[in-house]
């Protein structure tokens, strides 16, 4: 039998043992027949030496069902559960400073400004062209609009009257007749283009036939011919014309350059709809406002606000000095909600979950906190799973950035049978306990789990309403005869007197039991 006894058990057990032992080795003597009388010889024969029997006494002790935890302990550091680095978004000299390291402030409020003479200067631009541009709308699509119809319209009408007045001046010259040199002209145009879209086919023909591009060129050359014949009727209308005739002529000309002009300009305005110009005033004006919008964007840059509730726990810039972008002006803390952050090996994070609660210890002073996150991914350098907490009842003690105990429960057994940790004993590994039955000890082995100092999990072998003997004794062992202490006595016979006992009264027996063991 193998029994890890500490040396307050070790030294009892000795004392226990030398009392047996003295017990044991009294001898008595009884008086044999013939003893001597007064004044007779002494003698006679020795009485029978009886040894007496040591007695065992025990207690016993039902095992529990509840839930054991084991602990691990880490090195934490505290946070803000919210904390942010505040970035101005443009480079400049600062301005004014409204905040200093410290003070406490609250979303939106105004920080720190930056000089904005520029910004200024380009968004009073830009306000000017969206101004000029909402005139414009208002002119293009209100009473401007029809008087730019109207006027067009007019010129289109007189350049139509100095056309026709030229054209029967013209007539009139020529005795009624159109003019003969206009229609050779107009033969020459003609002409001069077919010409040149005849070129035009076969210099860009890119095919293999030559039959066909030799009737391209044939093409070509009889409209370059049909050309030159037009070309000459002009040429010799043009030398037998007289001066009064070249002067209504070139009158008629200039008619019909004026009235294709009026009548482009007319179509320009009046051929689109109005919704076709309210359609390219509105994209003007978007455009414009688009622009006065990012300018008015770009200015409030040059103030820079608070993105949170909060303490401001560093401040890195100057009044009248450079501000960056690169540099973190502010740095702002949510005190109201601390978080611890810690590392956990692979097994601790495993066993953790969201939502379970840990303690913190600072300064002889614990506090309440949850879990929040476990990284699922380990730290590249420590191989460490980074778990974070928030604290549950903080009182302003738990500053930023220092250091606290972790306290978390990484092995937990729920709904278990429990057995105190006095009452269990190894043989080769074994281990195993003794129970009462019948007025003897019988030892029972049982699969142990996990343990604490007072308690381990029996996983199998015995139940709560097993007896487990819980009064050490050295000769203790399987099948040995053992007397229950007077209290365990009553106890035994009220619940063998009962037929079928309630839960309450298991239960008192049990408590009652587990106080005396």
């Amino acid at each position: 039998m193998k029994r890890s006894l500490d040396r307050k058990k070790l030294t009892s057990g000795i004392v226990l043992l030398l009392a047996g032992t003295v017990a044991v080795s009294t001898m008595v003597f009884a008086a044999g027949p013939g003893g001597g009388g007064s004044g007779g010889r002494s003698g006679g024969n020795m009485g029978d030496v009886k040894m007496s029997k040591s007695v065992i006494t025990v207690k016993l002790q039902n095992p529990t069902t509840g839930s054991l935890t084991r602990n691990t302990e880490f090195i934490g550091k505290m946070e803000p559960a919210e904390s942010v680095n505040v970035y101005p978004e443009v480079s400049g000299k600062v301005s004014t400073v409204h905040f200093e390291a410290g003070d406490t402030v609250h979303k939106g409020d105004l920080l720190f400004e930056i000089d904005d003479t520029d910004a200024q200067l380009a968004y009073q631009i830009a306000q000017a062209s969206y101004d000029e541009k909402v005139i414009s709308a208002d002119t293009t699509l209100g009473s401007g609009y029809d008087s730019k119809l109207n006027s067009a319209k007019s010129t289109l009408d007189s350049a139509q009257q100095s056309l026709n007045n030229a054209r029967l001046k013209l007539r009139d010259y020529n005795d009624g007749y159109d003019d003969s040199l206009i229609s050779a002209q107009k033969s020459e145009d003609k002409a001069e283009q077919a010409m040149k879209d005849a070129e035009l086919a076969y210099n860009d023909y890119a095919g293999t036939d030559n039959d066909e591009k030799s009737d391209l060129y044939k093409a070509w050359k009889a409209a370059e011919q049909q050309y030159s014949l037009a070309h000459s009727a002009v040429k010799d209308l043009e030398d037998d014309e007289d001066s009064e005739a070249r002067d209504l002529r070139n009158s008629y000309k200039n008619a019909q350059t004026s009235y294709e002009t009026a009548l482009k300009n007319y179509n320009l305005i009046a051929g689109g709809s109005l919704d076709d110009t309210k359609a390219s005033t509105d994209a003007s004006l978007k455009s414009a406002g688009l622009t006065l919008e990012k300018s008015s964007s770009e200015l409030e840059k040059y103030k820079i606000y608070s993105p949170i509730d909060g303490v401001i726990e560093s401040k890195s810039i100057t009044l009248y000095e450079t501000a960056g972008t690169n540099t973190a002006a502010y740095t702002i803390s949510n005190k109201n909600d601390m978080s611890v952050k810690f590392n956990a090996t692979a097994d601790a994070a495993v066993a953790l979950s969201t939502g379970d609660s840990i303690t913190l210890t600072k300064s002889d002073r614990e506090y309440t906190a949850v879990i929040t996150s476990i990284d699922s991914k380990a730290d590249s350098v420590s191989g460490l799973f980074p778990i974070e907490a928030q604290v549950q009842d903080d009182d302003g003690t738990l500053l930023t950035g220092i250091s606290v105990k972790v306290t978390a429960a990484t092995a937990k057994a729920e709904d278990a049978v429990l057995v105190p940790v006095s009452c269990v004993y190894y043989d080769d590994g074994q281990a195993y306990v003794f129970t009462y039955a019948d007025g003897k000890a019988h030892r029972t082995d049982i699969e142990t789990g996990m343990s604490n100092t007072e308690y381990v999990v029996a996983a199998s072998g015995v139940t709560t309403d097993s007896q487990i003997i819980t009064t050490w004794h050295p000769d203790l062992k399987d099948g040995a005869e053992v007397v229950l202490s007077g209290a365990e006595q009553s106890s035994d016979q009220q619940s063998s007197s009962s037929a079928e006992p309630s839960a309450d009264s298991s239960l008192a027996p049990s408590k009652k039991r587990s106080q005396e063991g």
